[in-house]
């Protein structure tokens, strides 16, 4: 890790004192100048393979530590340059050398401090499981050699015409998902399953394993050695890792940067090329394993790679660029000294000097990085509460977050309690005010918007279909209709054919009737004939009324909108086939769909205003209904995701399914919307019953809890 000149901090000590020699194995490498110009070098301890920035000052006095005391040192580069040293400088680089177990122990005293340092650093095995559970490296192999072996079959990688070739795929594959992108969008939906899961996992690991090839390659190119490579445990989940920390060594800031980024730009190559293959590739398993690549990359790339958050590739790259080691830290002290100076008015000193704007650079970047990992470390508490069985859970998120978002808090605010005394009284009465208004905030039940997708449509709408299989007569002659009037005739030959058949057969047994009067045994057989009389007088009745349904009617007044073009007298029409539509434009209403923790709030009376897309306005209208039961279907694709809409769902036995526990509500809309023919989907607010955020946020922790307390 860097270490920059400005750190080294240390009390005067007695002159006389002679120096330990340093270590014989130590390395001084020249490095980049500072951002002040000035030069710069690095000392290499290749046991511990660490690296420590130095500047002038302290270079000069390194090459002369040889003289064994501090005043011979002082002498020797006070008349041989025209640095300025002082004894404290040279005790402040002792000193610095001693913490970093840079010199020989050639004494009894010194290795007694030795073993105290490592007594003292020494935290426990609670502790180092606490740092080291979510992630730690297990080295396995030394790969220098044949990543060397491998240099001649793979310069073509570092050659201007590859860079142009893969971009060139690269635009043209994102140009061709983006003519798909609604499959695309629906694929990435559909495959949030656990066999989904299994692919995204498998391509995380291919992908990962790439990235790093592409940081241990692009050292070997330029000379420096892969010290080892082995298997990151991050959360329990293996991934490949190449130490390439000896970059340091190169003087060419270039170089170095392209070994940073490495990683990143091989991840960006697979994303575009697997992309590109995506759109040409057929439909089977080889599209789904090229969808699993191209969306793992881009997503590990730009959500986590690129982040200089968190102490991946983009923190290593923005430091190299803006050439400023240790941006975290450095960082984060400037950002605690804002904090002190502008809440509680403390009179403290900045960490260090910069030039320009860099000091408010560096406060924005640590507050976005605080801001970061709050929301990295909560996901990494729930995501290991789940990962492990229940009682190692609850004690490994209870871990998280107590040690990485509770102890920083509480170490900071343990400052300012300490310092309260020196907090001004028109400080305190700000602070006061300001908690109250919070409180206000969090208690007072001021939300009062109820949210959901909303699809508008005509109040009235009515799908005709053939009630039987039928061959049409007539069609609708006018689009506007009235309640009542005749729409479609159709005829049913079968049904014709068995009413003639029964009403022949009912006639004859009535005829059959009249002939049995007066015989002997007549009255015994009238009975009989009798029934079959008003058998097969029912079954003409029957069939007559069947017929009847074949005549479809106008429910009520309307227009006749999608008319099957395709329809003409003399064609047949089956049940499931739809004729047209019949909607009444005058009234028209919306079903908003609201999640499960807010449909308590919606009552029949409310208020409601959608929004709709495109620049349509805003239509205001009042809650008339609301379902007591939840919704499984969806009344029109547009709100599905797969559509565009904003409802996830789930195939269940070729049934759109909502994965999210929601209800509708019907709203009547004060007025039809400006273009009254097109049914649309909308954003639907409604004024409902408010609500305080922290109560609602304690009821659903509570009913979490709950839910998860069975064991």
């Amino acid at each position: 890790m860097d270490r920059p000149v400005s750190l080294l901090n240390h009390p005067d000590s007695n002159s006389q004192i002679s120096l330990p020699p340093l270590r014989e194995e130590l390395k001084l490498l020249p490095t980049t100048a500072n951002s002040d110009g000035s030069s710069a070098w690095m000392v290499q301890d290749p046991i511990n393979n660490s690296f420590f920035r130095i500047g002038w000052l302290d270079f000069e006095m390194l090459l002369r530590w040889a003289c064994g005391s501090p005043e011979k040192i002082v002498n020797s580069v006070n008349n041989e340059t025209t640095l300025d040293v002082e004894i404290a400088d040279v005790n402040e680089l002792k000193n610095f050398l001693e913490e970093n177990s840079l010199l020989q122990a050639n004494t009894k005293e010194a290795v007694d401090q030795l073993r105290q340092r490592a007594k003292d650093q020494d935290r426990g095995i609670i502790t180092w499981i606490l740092h080291h559970y979510l992630f730690f490296r297990i080295p396995l192999f030394y790969p220098q050699t044949w990543l060397a072996a491998l240099m001649p079959w793979l310069s073509w990688i570092f050659t201007r015409t590859t860079a142009i070739c893969v971009s060139a795929i690269t635009l043209i594959g994102i140009f061709l998902a983006i003519r798909q992108w609604e499959t695309f969008s629906s694929t990435f939906v559909d495959q949030l399953t656990w066999a989904g899961l299994f692919g995204y996992m498998s391509a995380l690991v291919f992908a990962k394993a790439l990235h790093e090839m592409g940081h241990a390659i692009t050292a070997t190119h330029y000379g420096v050695r892969v010290a080892h490579m082995g298997v990151a445990l991050l959360v329990m989940f293996p991934m490949l890792y190449t130490d390439t920390s000896e970059s340091w060594k190169l003087s060419n800031p270039r170089q170095r940067l392209a070994i940073a980024s490495a990683g990143i730009i091989t991840e960006l190559a697979l994303a575009g090329l697997a992309t590109f293959a995506w759109s040409l590739s057929p439909d089977g398993a080889v599209k789904s394993a090229l969808f699993f690549l191209a969306t793992t990359s881009w997503i590990l790339t730009l959500l986590v790679n690129v982040s200089p958050f968190l102490r991946f590739d983009g923190y290593f790259i923005l430091m190299d660029v803006i050439d400023f080691p240790n941006l975290h830290q450095r960082s984060g002290a400037f950002a605690r000294v804002w904090i002190r100076r502008t809440l509680f008015g403390f009179d403290e000193n900045w960490p260090e000097e910069v030039k320009g704007n860099s000091r408010n650079f560096l406060i924005l970047f640590a507050f976005m990085t605080w801001l970061y990992r709050l929301v990295v470390f909560l996901g990494l508490a729930v995501l290991v509460y789940y990962f492990f069985f229940k009682v190692l859970g609850i004690i490994l998120m209870i871990l998280e977050l107590v040690w990485f978002i509770w102890r920083p808090i509480w170490a900071e605010m343990s400052v300012w309690k300490e310092r309260k005394l020196e907090i001004k009284t028109s400080r305190k009465w700000m602070f006061s005010l300001l908690f109250g208004a919070f409180l206000l905030v969090i208690l007072v039940p001021w939300q009062t918007g109820v949210k959901g997708p909303g699809w508008v449509h005509p109040e009235r709408l009515h799908v005709l279909y053939s009630p039987l299989p039928g061959r049409i007569v007539r069609l609708p002659k006018e689009e506007n209709v009235t309640n009542g009037q005749p729409l479609f005739i159709l005829e049913s030959p079968d049904l014709r054919l068995s009413a003639e058949r029964s009403r022949v057969l009912a006639e004859a047994r009535s005829n059959e009737l009249v002939g049995l009067m007066g015989l002997p045994d007549g009255e015994a057989r009238r009975e009989q004939v009798r029934a079959q009389q008003e058998k097969y007088s029912a079954e003409e009745e029957l069939f007559l009324d069947e017929q009847a349904r074949l005549k479809i009617s106008a429910s009520f007044s309307g227009t006749i909108v999608d008319l099957d073009k395709e329809l003409a007298p003399g064609v047949w029409v089956r049940p499931s086939q739809p004729l047209a539509t019949l909607v009444d434009y005058t009234q028209w209403v919306v079903d908003a769909y609201v999640n499960e923790d807010d449909i308590y709030r919606v009552s029949p009376g409310d208020s409601a205003q959608v929004y709709m897309p495109l620049r349509l306005g805003v239509l205001r209208g009042e809650v008339i209904e609301v379902d007591a039961t939840r919704t499984t279907i969806l009344p029109h694709y547009s709100l599905d995701a797969k559509s565009g809409g904003d409802i996830i769902t789930l195939e269940d036995n070729k049934k759109s399914i909502p994965r999210n526990a929601i209800y509708r509500v019907r709203i009547k809309l004060d007025n039809p919307p400006p273009d009254s023919r097109q049914m649309k989907t909308g954003n639907v607010v409604i004024s409902g019953k408010p609500k305080a955020w922290l109560p609602t946020f304690l009821e659903r922790v509570g009913a979490i809890a709950v839910r998860e307390s069975g064991f």
